[in-house]
């Protein structure tokens, strides 16, 4: 990408690239390379610098990561304690005290009950407050122009956002996450929201960037929880941002889907992002794709890098990238062998299920997803000598957690984007297991113990209490797998051999013995014999 990062009369304030240089934690051990790239030196809070410092380093996250890490960036922004208490207040001339966004949100509004009308007026006064914060900022200084944001409703629900500030141009989706962010921490409960860049009508000054966001709201059928929400998004972020990282450049993976024009090559990429049975389904014409989902009972499977971000915070980049692929090219190997169904990758995590949309029967599941468990420890052990013969000097350990019950599985999303998943109170129990765990380790529920018992040695550990499972959760421990009768009765034949040889041994050496005494008597009485003569 070309840069457009050029020193002009622009300046920032130092707690803003203070916040710049923060947010590069996020990135780990890549982000303490761009700051040492860009020379930054020690910055004053209460100084102003040229805005070129911030501009190159979104313009390095964007050249090693692409944009989706810049998006996730801005996204991360104003993620942080005291946000609303900085950001979200309106001066009143009416009313003496600070009017924060959570009060002002529902005043003047008589009705109680939720309708999309209040809902809409509620949005708009959002918007009313993002324009003040933005045009009231003193954060930074231009020549015969200024900070500002603007907004016009075009339709009942889609509404245009002009954002004036000092990013550079090419730089707009850390302000498309930044703005999405404030939107969605506020009213994602009732709004499913998109916002996208208007790119043809941005305009590019010297000194100064305004880019125009379109903003779409499709009304909830019923309420979300606010907090569920925001934090799905930021995973989904974060977890794009590690895609880019793991599968290379987004660019190029995006040319590379264009130039692919024969179905059999479209067919090969599109498997890679969705599991296996789906894949199949859905170019047999066997899948549905209706938002529907069923109950189920299924196995689950959670499993992560114990320490991830310290481990990886210390490994350079490419390093990073060539192992973290191996793993999950190995995890990945073993659950299909397995028949497991793969929901997704989190971060460094993994979510597995077994029992839909393909199903050998619960206990068989069940089994499928514990062998599956113990194939990927061992093969851990293999992988870590491998990495450690070639300087990974703390290579990466797993731990993981199984749990069997009943859970919601099928389609989940809109009209315009699914994805096939399984959520509910049992998903929730396999997940806890697997952050309960120790490294190397495997804990799983007594549901699915009570199919495998046969297969494994356990230990039961103290039983766990969580919110929305009216039982107590017993835990157990795999220690080893349990050795099978043909096995056991194999080394009790060879055992026995061997004590069979044994004794025979003896007795032979016991029977020489006795002849070699037989002649040393013989021997003496013989010379008696001649003493008496």
């Amino acid at each position: 990408m070309k840069s457009y990062v050029k020193r002009d009369s622009t300046t920032i304030k130092g707690n803003i690239v203070i916040s710049t240089v923060d947010q590069l934690s996020l990135l780990g051990d890549v982000g303490s390379n761009i700051k040492n790239e860009v020379n930054l030196q020690e910055i004053d809070n209460n100084k102003w610098y040229p805005r070129e410092i911030r501009g190159k380093i979104h313009q390095k996250v964007i050249e090693r990561f692409g944009e989706k890490a810049l998006y996730y960036l801005g996204l991360e922004q104003f993620n942080f304690r005291g946000v609303e208490e900085k950001f979200f207040f309106l001066p009143s001339v009416k009313y003496k005290k600070k009017i924060t966004f959570r009060n002002f949100k529902f005043y003047g509004l008589k009705n109680k009950y939720r309708n999309i009308s209040d809902q809409r007026e509620i949005r708009n006064r959002l918007f009313i407050l993002l324009t003040k914060i933005h045009f009231a900022s003193k954060t930074i200084r231009a020549k015969n122009d200024q900070i500002n944001g603007e907004f016009s409703i075009i339709d009942n629900d889609t509404i245009i956002y002009k954002l004036t500030n000092a990013v550079y141009r090419g730089h707009h989706e850390f302000n498309r996450g930044s703005l999405f962010n404030l939107i969605v921490r506020w009213i994602g409960d009732e709004w499913d929201i998109k916002v996208s860049n208007l790119e043809d009508q941005n305009e590019y000054r010297t000194g100064l960037t305004t880019n125009v966001f379109k903003c779409e709201f499709d009304f909830r059928k019923k309420k979300e929880k606010l907090e569920q929400i925001h934090d799905e998004i930021r995973v989904k972020a974060k977890d794009e941002f590690l895609k880019s990282v793991i599968n290379g450049s987004e660019k190029q993976r995006k040319i590379a889907v264009e130039q692919s024009k024969k179905l059999s090559e479209l067919s090969k990429k599109i498997g890679k992002y969705i599991p296996p049975q789906i894949h199949k389904g859905l170019f047999k014409g066997e899948y549905d794709t209706e938002i529907k989902t069923k109950r189920k009972k299924c196995t689950i499977f959670f499993s992560d890098i114990k320490n991830f971000t310290d481990t990886s915070e210390k490994l350079q980049p490419e390093d990073l990238t060539k192992y973290l692929n191996e793993y999950f090219s190995e995890m990945t190997k073993i659950a299909l062998e397995h028949g497991a169904t793969i929901d997704k990758y989190i971060g460094d995590a993994v979510m597995l299920f077994f029992g839909d949309p393909t199903s050998n029967g619960e206990r068989e599941d069940a089994r499928a997803c514990v062998e599956m468990s113990l194939k990927m420890q061992e093969r851990m052990v293999q992988l870590r000598n491998k990495w450690k013969d070639s300087g990974f000097y703390n290579p990466f350990e797993i731990r993981i957690g199984i749990n069997t019950g009943y859970c919601n599985v099928g389609n989940f999303g809109s009209n315009q984007r699914l994805t096939y998943t399984i959520i509910g109170g049992e998903v929730n129990v396999a997940a806890r297991l697997e952050s309960a765990g120790e490294a190397n380790k495997i804990l799983m529920s007594y549901e699915t113990f009570a199919h495998a018992k046969d297969m494994i040695e356990v230990r039961e550990l103290q039983s766990i209490k969580m919110k929305g499972i009216s039982r107590d959760v017993k835990v157990f421990e795999i220690i080893a797998r349990k050795k099978s009768k043909f096995e056991l009765v194999q080394k009790l034949k060879i055992t026995e051999g061997i004590s069979t040889k044994k004794i025979d041994n003896l007795n032979k050496k016991i029977k020489a013995i006795g002849k070699q005494f037989d002649y040393l008597k013989k021997l003496i009485d013989d010379l008696n014999n001649e003493k008496l003569l």
